[in-house]
């Protein structure tokens, strides 16, 4: 019986001792001796019998937490430490169903755990350390999305299912760690979500840029499908498709795309320009055939009244292109007729007709290039390519007028053409 009452006061002992034990690492805990209590708190659950204690692993939480955030504490050592108080504290709820300390304070360690990665994600940027940055951040939205399925609720704080900053901070880190995969997966969460804010169209043309690189047509076309609704006016959408068509190596695929973009966007101008540049070089590149198409000479002057209707007042691109395509098609024209040598009543027609084409190209070209001569001539500030246009549809009125043996406008166009080679 004696032996009995020994082994009964032994066992209410150690219940007392451990007791004490937790109450000592509270109060190294209220006075801030973090490793301490570290220390004191490992060497507890170290005893089989205490892997069940709900309260011990709410204390390691916070003191794992409270050290994690001290200052010149090691980043790499921090996040380690936060990794350790998240899992403590579900491990204290998976304990005690009724959640005791941690609904007395408020559920305050997850936030505090929440803001403590966000931060330490910012210092590793700053560190260059984009891999752990990277890390620290999607722990953030670890605990963010413990946090939301939990429901729990701070005063003044509302946490999102997507949080958008940490979304973007882990696609931007990816980018300087050269990892564009993981940037395009995080970028287009929150093109998913359309979220649209200054400085985020540059992540979209990213990302459309990188499915165009990476040939993914499908990803591509559906992406820019969704970009142009967010940012319309961004013609980077329109240079993307483009290039994706011209990859065919296919120009009637090529050409019919420009075709069914400009029919969706005939205000675009870089569309009907760029349309019309393709043209150009068909029918008047190094491969070009001897003759100009009519309907391929047609359809190219269609398009670029088009442009020159949208091109505005920054510069005549356009009206100097058909410009161009109206003099070389002219001086075609004329050619082919000089070469035919027969007198037969096939080739003085044919060559008639090929001299009153000539004639009426000729007179359409005076039409624009008098309108980029004056614009040209009234711009100050000329760029080299400017003056260099400028020089060409002088040459080309002076020659037009100089065949159609228009005395007074010839004159004039010499005089201009004498002034601007004195400049």
């Amino acid at each position: 019986m004696k032996k009995l009452f020994i082994l009964c006061a032994l066992f209410f002992t150690q219940l007392f001792s451990y007791a004490q034990d937790l109450e000592d690492i509270n109060e190294m805990l209220g006075k801030m001796k973090y490793q301490e209590a570290k220390e004191a708190i490992d060497k507890y659950l170290q005893n089989p019998k205490k892997e069940k204690d709900a309260e011990a692993w709410y204390y390691k939480g916070r003191i794992y937490s409270s050290l994690s955030q001290q200052e010149n504490m090691d980043p790499s050592l921090s996040f380690e430490l936060k990794n350790e108080a998240f899992v403590a504290f579900k491990k204290n709820q998976s304990l005690d169903a009724k959640d005791v300390l941690l609904l007395f304070e408020g559920y305050n360690s997850y936030l505090n755990l929440y803001s403590g990665y966000y931060d330490l994600g910012s210092v590793f940027f700053g560190a260059k350390k984009y891999k752990d940055a990277i890390n620290s951040f999607k722990k953030a939205i670890d605990v963010k999305d413990y946090i939301l399925i939990k429901k729990y609720e701070y005063p003044g704080v509302k946490l999102y299912a997507l949080d958008t900053s940490i979304v973007f901070n882990i696609a931007i880190c990816a980018l300087q760690d050269k990892n564009e995969a993981e940037a395009v997966n995080y970028f287009k969460i929150l093109a998913d979500a359309n979220v649209v804010a200054e400085g985020y169209k540059d992540f979209y043309e990213f990302v459309a840029d990188y499915y165009e690189r990476k040939n993914e047509e499908s990803n591509l076309i559906s992406f820019l499908n969704k970009a142009r609704k967010l940012y319309p006016d961004d013609e980077v959408w329109n240079d993307l498709e483009i290039k994706q068509a011209g990859k065919t190596g296919d120009e009637k695929i090529l050409f019919t795309k420009y075709e069914e973009m400009i029919a969706k966007q005939p205000n675009s101008f870089l569309l009907t320009y760029n349309y019309s540049a393709e043209l150009y070089n068909k029918l008047h590149g190094k491969d070009a055939a001897e003759d100009v198409d009519s309907l391929a000479s047609n359809k190219l002057i269609e398009y670029l009244k088009i442009a020159i209707k949208n091109e505005g007042e920054k510069d005549v691109l356009a009206t100097m292109l058909l410009t161009n395509h109206l003099y070389n098609t002219s001086a075609i024209k004329i050619n082919l007729s000089n070469i035919i040598k027969g007198n037969k009543p096939a080739d003085i027609k044919q060559k008639s007709l090929l001299k009153s084409q000539s004639n009426k190209l000729m007179d359409d070209c005076i039409v624009y290039a008098e309108r980029v001569e004056s614009f040209y001539t009234n711009l100050s500030n000329k760029t080299p390519i400017q003056k260099a246009n400028l020089k060409k549809v002088l040459n080309y009125l002076e020659d037009i007028y100089g065949l159609k043996k228009n005395a007074a406008k010839l004159a004039e166009y010499q005089k201009k053409n004498t002034s601007f080679e004195k400049l």
